[in-house]
């Protein structure tokens, strides 16, 4: 019988070894593989460098130049061949560009330099760099040239060539002048970016290129030449005739140049366009049609003793030009040359029906002062006639405002005496309050609306306290514009007359459509002394039986009357005058 150690033990056949580990074969299979790729990658490494040895890696240029298989020697040959460093740079741009001669820039290559690179592909590096290196190179390896040159001159003349470059965006558009039609070609607007421009520069010449593109940004223009060609060819177009009008077996004529200057050309999200200028036409088919215009007659007034008579209207003729207008708009662009201008009836704003509708037939109210109170020597009195017929003869509309400033201002008057912040004083239109007061108070007798009045400063002979009104444009002593008015509230027209009669007196009538208005009207002092006076001015107001209005109209105060030699005149002194002259 056999003897069996006592390390090792029989077990379903094999012998197992007691205290080691078992033996993988699988595991010893990988390492010989890893070791058979090192051996066959130390062969390959060993063949390619045999193969190249003293030569660049195949497949390795220069700026273009392929050194792939040559020494180094041969390589400087091939490149120092090159004429790099001599003639000029290019860079090419939106415009003509610009070209730099090579010796501004200071321009070198060094070609020792560059064939070191070119020699250290897949030579450099650990094996799989070097590895990787070479596979690229198979397929094209190209290794920048080592290149020097003047960087702050490249700036230079970039920073030179931008200012010559640089270009504002100009749209297209169309000149209209007279019959001329001209266009303005678009440009593109370009902005030069100087640092990339550089980094450009500078990546071109390590590849040994003398040319390159500027680098900017391009600004297109909202409106191109092709556009503004067109619309000018529409222009011409709608301009290529000129257009006829008709009217009544008349006819007229616009010129080409007057459908040109009638023209303009506008711009918007579609583009250009040609559009009518309404204004424009307008005027030159005025000129065209202006014999079919007949101005109407108004209605009016003429007052024939105690009575008015209506002075009859007449209707005129007009052009309906917003009407002739949309025609040629529509028309003109579609080649439409011959118009007939449509004439419509001019009716007066104030016919002869109306007029005699609203004819003023009876006097609403009326007021007469006393001339003869105040000292003069003819002047006074003369001024009091040229402002009443400067009044006289007034017609008011219903609604409208009587200004008495409007009518009596700044006429011819002669210089006499005048009140002046209650000074007596001479001066250009004595004896105009007068007139203002009388016609002030036919207004309120007439039961109108006053809507401004000014008392005096001091009491006068002429006019009552309280019922007086003055009238001042400026000068001694004053610089602010005094007015009367009224507004005529009647549904009639208002004829105002005014005179001077010999009898001494001013007198102011309103004529107008009678509407049942009974006005009373008088005033009060509350006080009078030495000092001074104050006096309240009542009025009552019935229309058709019925009061509308019934009380205190307005106070007044006034001062004492300085006479020309400077002495005070207390308002005791100065006569009164009566409500009703």
């Amino acid at each position: 019988m056999a003897r069996v150690s006592v390390r090792e033990k029989k077990v379903a056949g094999r012998r197992v070894s007691r205290g080691r580990r078992p033996i993988r074969r699988g595991g010893g299979r990988a390492v010989r593989a890893v070791v058979l790729a090192c051996a066959a990658l130390s062969v390959l490494v060993a063949l390619d460098h045999l193969s190249s040895s003293g030569e660049i890696r195949p497949g390795v240029s220069v700026g273009g130049v392929a050194l792939g298989g040559k020494t180094p020697e041969e390589a400087r040959e091939a490149l120092g061949s090159l004429a790099f460093s001599r003639g000029e740079v290019r860079m090419t741009g939106p415009g003509e560009g610009a070209a730099i001669p090579a010796r501004r820039l200071d321009l070198r290559f060094d070609a020792e330099t560059t064939v070191e690179r070119a020699y250290a592909v897949g030579r450099e590096g650990g094996i799989a760099e070097r590895i990787s290196d070479r596979a690229g190179s198979l397929l094209g390896f190209g290794v920048p040239a080592e290149v020097g040159y003047s960087r702050q001159g490249a700036r230079v003349w970039l920073r030179n060539v931008a200012e010559r470059e640089t270009a504002e965006v100009r749209d297209a558009s169309v000149g209209i002048s007279g019959s001329d039609v001209t266009v303005t070609p678009s440009r593109r607007g370009y902005a030069l970016d100087v640092p990339a421009s550089l980094a450009a520069l500078d990546e071109a010449l390590r590849a040994l290129r003398k040319e390159t593109e500027m680098v900017g940004e391009v600004e297109q223009p909202r409106v191109d030449t092709a556009e503004a060609n067109a619309a000018a060819g529409d222009v011409r177009e709608a301009a290529s005739a000129p257009i006829r009008l008709t009217s009544g077996g008349q006819a007229w004529s616009v010129p080409r140049s007057g459908i040109t200057s009638s023209l303009e050309v506008v711009g918007g999200d579609g583009g250009l366009r040609v559009e009518l200028d309404r204004d424009a036409m307008g005027k030159s088919l005025a000129r065209a049609y202006a014999p079919l215009t007949v101005e109407p007659v108004e209605a009016g007034y003429a007052v024939e003793g105690s009575s008015v008579a209506v002075t009859p209207g007449k209707e005129g003729r007009r052009v309906e030009e917003e009407k002739l207008l949309d025609a040629v708009e529509d028309g003109l662009f579609r080649g439409v040359r011959e118009y007939e201008v449509p004439v419509a009836v001019a009716r007066p704003e104030l016919t002869t029906a109306e007029a005699e509708s609203m004819k003023p037939t009876e006097m609403l109210g009326s007021y007469r002062t006393d001339y003869s109170v105040v000292p003069d020597d003819g002047t006074r009195v003369e001024n009091l006639g040229i402002s009443s017929e400067a009044v006289s003869g007034t017609l008011l509309a219903p609604g409208e405002t009587f200004s008495m400033l409007d009518h009596v201002a700044g006429l011819d008057y002669n210089d006499s005496k005048v009140i002046v912040g209650g000074k007596e004083t001479t001066a250009d239109g004595g004896g105009l309050c007068q007139v203002t007061s009388t016609l002030y108070n036919a207004a309120n007798f007439a039961g109108l609306d006053v809507v401004e009045r000014t008392p005096h400063s001091a009491q006068l002979p002429y006019i009552r306290p309280g019922m007086d009104a003055t009238v001042w444009w400026g000068g001694p002593g004053t610089s602010d514009d005094l007015d009367m008015k009224f507004r005529n509230t009647t549904g009639g027209y208002l004829l105002l007359r005014e005179y001077v009669a010999g009898d001494g007196h001013v007198y102011a009538e309103i004529w107008g459509k009678p509407d049942g208005t009974e006005v009373e009207m008088h005033s009060e002092p509350v006080y009078m002394d030495g000092t001074g006076s104050e006096w309240v001015t009542y009025q009552t107001v019935e229309r058709d039986g019925e009061v509308v209005f019934d009380g205190e109209l307005h106070r007044d105060a006034y001062e004492p009357l300085v006479d020309g030699r400077g002495e005070a005149i207390p308002p005791t002194d100065v006569p009164v005058a009566p409500v009703d002259p």
